[in-house]
């Protein structure tokens, strides 16, 4: 009998956690073969989370690994999150306060199933309205309370695409305490030493074992490296290249607090991110608290003056606020997938937060390890490709949140000045924006089936921030055209109504989730198989 593959995991947090649960659900159903997890961490103590925001992806991720939406948001301190409202990004509070736009799930309305944006972009600017407002109806509805689903909808499904802010703390405990009764063998420990495998060349390649303080030697066939900045398995030699992207993402620290809110009537269901003078801060609704932060460049303020703008915008004495200050390391490891050590989390590298992007890149590392590994049980060695996928996803991701700054319109600071300098732009991202001058994006303009962004997205952020391109309108195809946005009006329309009767309002799904209670032994769900709508709702005894 086939020996079970043993993993190891170093590390815990929700890079560590999320990888044992994911794998341990998916990876016998893709490879066929038993497999033995083992997580390591230096402590049993839960770590507390500011607050962070998710992507619809996350989803999927969850009901992979067997996990109930409704347990997911009574643990987890969860709610719903339908997009993002940008405030103060295209222009400053003293040349027009309040400004903002919004960047939801889901695709732009369509007609006859095609996209009618070109259309829309070859209108007069004055005619053609906020687009967010124009091809979706997420934004409405999340800045007027309304709830992406509704009480009675099957788990991670609702009228609208959505995904959540939870407390990451929170999540890590969850999944630790179910999946360590799901059989992830849990060891407390600190790893003091790496011992590789002898090859004739002598090279430190594959990993045969780590060594705990407490004398202990954990051996495995795969190590998940989940030690955070420290990287201390994916780069051990110091070797690994890092590709710094400060260059092109100038924001480098964050100081994130915890402060009350006005209970259920006041959470909305979106991120407010409000760019100020050398950086941005996010603002997050949990269902217990908020979660609060400025992310700012070193390069622009100080530490002391980032508190004091977070103080500012709360509206509190800088001295009542209990504030964590954090430094980020922006870019990622060149190679993701080193001999049998993959990278996951913070030890991967890490882009600033602003389209939440954290988890989003511990999920996609997971699911393409459940792909990959069962090549590399069968004596393939598909690292090179796999770190080709992962350094694209960065790279997608690097583009997109370049996307943000250097089509702003401020000109206020010397952070929003040199965001906009050509040469901090990425060469892939010059290309686009040449060629959209003319056009709109396009689903071609991107080349994976697997990436976080694009066109829809890119659309969304690009036309929200002003960006006029195409201004030059054709008077022969102008009524045309207006039919057609006659025919978007009646889709958004229809769609309006649709939601409205297909969802509840945040108060009323929220109220019905406090009075849930959970059975004892939580709820058992087939990974990957959410159940019927008739046993999903919050009404759970």
């Amino acid at each position: 009998m086939q020996k079970p593959f043993e993993i190891v995991i170093v590390g815990g947090g929700t890079a560590g956690w999320l990888s044992a649960a994911f794998l341990s659900q998916q990876l016998p159903q893709t490879s066929g073969r038993s497999v033995k997890i083992t997580l390591v961490e230096a402590s049993d103590i839960p770590t507390i989370g500011v607050g962070e925001a998710t992507t619809p992806s996350l989803r999927q991720t969850l009901a992979a690994c067997g996990i109930h939406e409704i347990e997911l948001l009574l643990n987890c301190d969860a709610t719903f999150k339908h997009g993002i409202k940008f405030t103060q990004w295209r222009r400053g509070p003293n040349e027009d306060p309040g400004e903002h736009y919004f960047h939801p799930f889901g695709d732009p309305i369509e007609v006859a199933g095609q996209s009618v944006v070109r259309q829309w972009g070859q209108l007069p600017v004055e005619e053609r309205g906020e687009f967010a407002d124009v091809f979706s109806v997420q934004s409405e509805m999340a800045q007027s309370g309304r709830a992406p689903k509704h009480a009675k909808d099957a788990p991670y499904d609702g009228a609208l695409s959505y995904a959540y802010h939870l407390d990451a703390g929170k999540l890590a405990q969850f999944l630790k305490e179910r999946f360590r009764k799901l059989g992830v063998n849990h060891i407390i420990g600190t790893v003091e030493g790496i011992n590789f495998k002898q090859t004739d060349e002598n090279t430190k390649t594959d990993i045969q074992s780590v060594s705990l303080a407490d004398g202990r030697t954990i051996s495995g066939d795969l190590f998940l490296d989940c030690t955070g900045f420290a990287a201390r398995l994916i780069n051990h030699d110091k070797t690994n290249h890092f590709h710094d992207k400060t260059d092109i993402l100038f924001v480098d620290r964050a100081v994130t607090t915890r402060i009350p809110h006005d209970g259920i009537p006041s959470i909305n269901g979106y991120t407010t991110s409000t760019a100020q003078d050398a950086g941005w801060i996010w603002d997050i609704n949990l269902q217990s608290r908020l979660g609060v932060g400025y992310v700012y460049s070193s390069r622009y303020t100080d530490d002391e003056t980032a508190l004091e703008t977070l103080a500012r915008y709360l509206g509190k004495p800088a001295t009542s606020l209990e504030a964590r200050k954090l430094s980020m390391r922006i870019g990622y490891h060149q190679q993701q997938w080193r001999g049998n050590c993959v990278a996951i989390g913070l030890s991967s590298g890490f882009l600033e937060p602003l389209e939440s992007t954290g988890i989003y890149l511990a999920e996609m590392v997971n699911w393409a390890l459940a792909e990959f590994i069962p090549r590399y049980m069968s004596g393939h060695n598909p690292q090179t490709q796999y770190n080709d996928a992962i350094a694209h996803h960065y790279e997608n991701i690097v583009d997109f949140l370049k996307l943000h700054y250097c089509t702003t319109g401020r000109t206020d600071t010397p952070f929003w000045v040199d965001n906009t300098d050509p040469d901090t732009v990425p060469e892939t991202l010059k290309a686009k924006l040449s060629a959209w001058k003319a056009d709109c994006p396009s689903v071609y303009d991107f080349d994976r089936r697997i990436q976080c962004f694009s066109a829809p997205n890119y659309q969304f952020v690009l036309y929200g921030m002003g960006w006029k391109g195409h201004q030059a309108c054709d008077p022969t195809v102008k009524p045309e055209y207006q039919a057609l946005m006659e025919q978007v009006k009646i889709r958004r329309d229809r769609l309006r109504q649709f939601v409205l009767r297909d969802t509840l309002s945040n108060v009323d799904i929220y109220q019905a989730l406090m009075n849930t209670t959970l059975p004892k032994d939580g709820i058992t769900m087939t990974p990957g198989t959410p159940p019927s709508s008739s046993a999903s709702n919050f009404q759970l005894r």
